[in-house]
């Protein structure tokens, strides 16, 4: 199967979720792309897309909600993953579950929310502007973070490893 893994990263940690998505979807014998997600003119050769996005303020990054809506439009199946700092905990992710989802798909209506990928990022103080930073900092604080102030890297590559084979194992089924 054809498979776009097509993404929208702020700083980094969406698009090395990608790479590890579109690996374990190759090495499952699958012909996955990865590419940026406003860098994609056509889905016409692809059977399957997966769109992967980071959050801002609670939204989904604007090129990622684009794509999903183009895959939508062209009936093509598709999942999602979201990179999100909250998701560094249970408390986290069932927020965002309880939360981000439902306000996705009322921006995206048709999305297909059935088994996202909810993955950690990563926390780069050091590029982001001081806004963004405060942001940041105030979300590690409430994870429980002793040094919300400095770069940390929470991105687990095994549980988007994981998700991707079980969504490899979905896709031989439909053929």
């Amino acid at each position: 199967m054809k498979v776009l893994v097509g993404y929208a990263s702020g700083y980094g940690s969406t698009s090395s979720y990608a790479e590890v998505v579109g690996e374990e979807l190759r090495a499952a014998g699958h012909d996955a792309e990865v590419r940026e997600a406003r860098k994609v003119s056509s889905l016409d050769e692809y059977d399957y897309v997966i769109v992967g996005g980071s959050l801002r303020a609670g939204n989904w990054l604007g090129a990622a909600k684009k794509l999903a809506k183009r895959a939508i439009s062209a009936n093509k199946p598709h999942s999602i993953f979201i990179c999100c700092l909250s998701a560094i905990s249970e408390k986290g992710k069932e927020i965002l579950a309880k939360e981000v989802l439902p306000r996705l798909r009322e921006n995206v209506p048709g999305l297909n929310l059935e088994g996202p990928g909810l993955f950690p990022g990563a926390r780069n103080t050091d590029q982001y502007g001081f806004i963004v930073k405060k942001v940041m900092v105030s979300i590690s604080r409430k994870e429980g973070d002793e040094k919300p102030d400095e770069p940390r890297d929470h991105r687990d590559f095994e549980l988007a490893r994981s998700w991707a084979a079980q969504l490899a194992r979905g896709m031989d089924h439909r053929g």
